[in-house]
């Protein structure tokens, strides 16, 4: 029989009862439209909790004059403190994976203007090192290296700190203990919103001030002057650890007695990936379990079908129709009714992902993968389950299938 004469004929069986190939059918729909669903609604999550924490600053490595790891047995007293300086900023700058090091410093002071006063966080940074920073002025500019009267302040120092709003051209002045320096504001930073973390330890990203490293050296008035933290932009975030490693290894020739560590946030989100992997395989094993029932339901009624058709196939069998091609014609009715109700699965699956997505304010959820893992469970879950009744229907006896009412 050829492969059209097959087809035909199949598509004249389901016609003939169309409530039992819908109910057959019912089953993988709902089983592929729930691997459509749940794989989607994983990977939704998975790009939306990741999303949020691009914040992070994924290609950031920040090195801190401290360790993170505990103290070896034995060691009788801690370590000092890595006194970070240009001579590591240079160094830094020489190691693979960099693509620029920026050194900051930080203080809590006091912040006058029109004789009130505010506490606020104040940054001493490299302007030339800052691209970022620069791209978030609102109004002004950025700072030079050769300011060391200027500062640049946070949206909420501009409209909340004080009575009037604070514009470029206005002056201010900035306490340390009992020393003070005036500034002159040359730019206003964009306004933070939501945002999950603060580096430097910032409560408010909003009432922060920027100003130059001769600046700042002049307000703490230290003999010596040492770097906070550094803050390391790397070429390719996936190899942010491995870039940490080299930068640990670099500096270690200069802090052979002091402390130091060399801090990525991709390692802070290795847990939450996990959870998430672990969600979706959850949601995945789900749907499979869906589909297992509605390839039962399948096999079930192709059992029937054979049991109701068993005349039919005698008939077949006495004008030729060979064991082979009786076993084709019924597993491949299985697997063009699996075929049919999986792409119907994949539509409504799809759909149902893209509203929930939509609700929700997931990233775009529907995925290549989830289809195609849907639509090849769906074939697999029903060529299998139709390999038994079409082996069935391919043994009978054909005077044995005659002889049947």
């Amino acid at each position: 029989m050829k492969l059209s004469d097959t087809l035909e004929y199949i598509i004249v069986s389901f016609t003939a009862d169309r409530f039992k190939t819908l109910m057959s059918s019912l089953g993988i729909v709902i089983g592929v439209m729930s691997i459509v669903v749940m794989l989607s609604m994983g990977e939704g999550l998975y790009s939306g909790v990741f999303e949020e924490f691009q914040e992070l600053n994924l290609d950031a490595v920040n090195v801190f004059p401290f360790n993170q790891t505990k103290e070896p047995r034995g060691t009788t007293a801690p370590k000092e403190p890595a006194k970070l300086s240009d001579r590591d900023v240079k160094a830094l700058d020489g190691v693979a994976g960099v693509r620029s090091v920026a050194p900051r410093t930080i203080g809590g002071m006091v912040i006058s203007s029109r004789s009130k006063n505010s506490s606020a966080s104040i940054y001493g940074i490299s302007p030339k090192k800052e691209d970022q920073l620069r791209e978030d002025v609102a109004a002004g500019r950025f700072l030079k290296e050769s300011d060391i009267s200027s500062v640049v302040i946070g949206d909420g120092i501009a409209k909340d700190l004080f009575r009037l709003e604070i514009s470029p051209g206005s002056k201010i002045r900035v306490y340390n203990d009992d020393r003070f320096i005036d500034l002159k504001v040359v730019g206003i930073m964009k306004e933070v919103k939501d945002s999950p973390y603060i580096s430097g330890g910032s409560s408010d990203p909003n009432r922060v001030a920027y100003i130059t490293h001769r600046a700042m050296r002049e307000l703490l008035g230290r003999d010596s002057y040492y770097y906070d933290w550094i803050v390391v932009t790397v070429d390719d975030p996936l190899k942010a650890d491995a870039v940490a490693s080299r930068i640990e290894r670099t500096l270690a020739r200069y802090h052979k007695d002091e402390v130091f560590s060399a801090v990525t946030f991709r390692a802070l989100l290795a847990p939450v990936i996990n959870i998430l992997n672990m969600i979706k395989i959850v949601l995945g094993g789900i749907s499979i379990i869906s589909l297992i029932v509605g390839g039962i339901g399948i096999s079930n009624v192709m059992t029937l079908t054979v049991k109701d058709r068993i005349q039919e196939i005698g008939v077949m069998k006495a004008i030729g129709a060979t064991t082979s091609v009786i076993w084709r014609q019924y597993l491949l009715e299985s697997v063009v009714l699996g075929l049919a109700s999986s792409i119907i699965g994949l539509v409504l699956g799809a759909l149902i992902s893209w509203s929930i997505g939509s609700l929700a304010g997931l990233p775009s959820v529907v995925t290549v993968q989830s289809l195609a893992v849907g639509l090849m469970f769906g074939l697999l879950t029903t060529s299998i389950a139709g390999a038994y009744p079409a082996h069935n229907a391919a043994k009978l006896d054909p005077i044995e299938a005659l002889r049947t009412e």
